[in-house]
């Protein structure tokens, strides 16, 4: 979607390089092989960070260096629709008690270091993290009463959602999700808990600074156009996804420090 508008504002066009394998792994090597002259950018995403810490990847953190942020996609802390945790202090009170069985996409990846994360930071015990293909899987499991909720990205159980059967209880989200504006975000009650799926662009350190400032001015009126801005609201992002090279770069740094503290806890290191 990116590349619909991009092409005219560089002036030159832009080819996709499928490298997959190794939870990013691949593209990861790929990108090492090649000149640090700002022709060669990276779509990465949180999952790439944890390949790096995990595995001594060519490229490792301190190798990239972000340009612009594409998509933010929030998580949220979906339960049944007749579940007793129906708000903070159920979910408290519940997660006190026991460990809480809770279904994400991957172990190690994303969702399961977020809801780790989540489970610190609200003082609750480390959930039961239960593994499933996708987001629609971890929806019907909920309404099978399989698991107690599911962290998800909300675009991934629409369905579910817009049949009433499963209803959001917290948004991992700086602000109401103008698709769930009855979910309260964990920031409204007290838990300073914002967690996404972020995917973006970055280049390998080296790369000339005025090449760098290039593309972040050219990515992002890129993706300010009305296709990409369309394409964001239809699937659910959130409309603030699009920033430049220094909000990227933070949040970025955020999710390596976040990851190497809680992924030697989960026994993943």
């Amino acid at each position: 979607m990116m590349m619909v508008q991009a092409p005219a504002e560089f002036g030159v066009e832009f080819v996709v390089v499928n490298r997959t394998g190794g939870s990013g792994a691949a593209a990861l090597g790929y990108a090492a092989g090649k000149p640090k002259d700002g022709h060669t950018l990276l779509l990465i995403t949180q999952t790439h960070i944890l390949t790096m810490i995990r595995s001594k990847t060519p490229t490792q953190f301190g190798d990239l260096v972000a340009v612009a942020r594409a998509t933010e996609d929030p998580q949220v802390l979906l339960v049944r629709k007749d579940s007793p945790l129906r708000n903070k202090e159920d979910l408290l009170k519940a997660g006190k008690e026991r460990a809480l069985k809770v279904g994400i996409t991957n172990i190690g990846g994303t969702d399961h270091v977020a809801l780790a994360s989540f489970a610190k930071t609200a003082g609750i015990r480390m959930p039961t993290a239960v593994p499933f293909r996708g987001g629609a899987d971890i929806a019907i499991n909920i309404v099978g009463g399989n698991i107690e909720a599911g962290l998800v990205n909300p675009g991934e159980t629409d369905a579910q959602l817009r049949a009433g059967e499963v209803r959001g209880l917290l948004a991992m989200s700086e602000k109401r999700l103008p698709g769930m504006p009855d979910t309260p975000t964990a920031r409204e009650v007290g838990i300073e808990a914002v967690y996404a799926t972020s995917r973006g662009f970055a280049v390998l350190k080296g790369t000339p600074e005025d090449r760098i400032a290039k593309l972040e001015a050219g990515l992002i009126k890129s993706m300010q156009g009305p296709m990409f801005q369309a394409f964001l609201t239809n699937s659910g992002q959130s409309p603030d996804s699009v920033a430049g090279r220094a909000a990227w770069q933070a949040q970025l740094d955020r999710t390596n420090e976040e990851a190497k503290q809680i992924l030697p806890e989960l026994g993943l290191i």
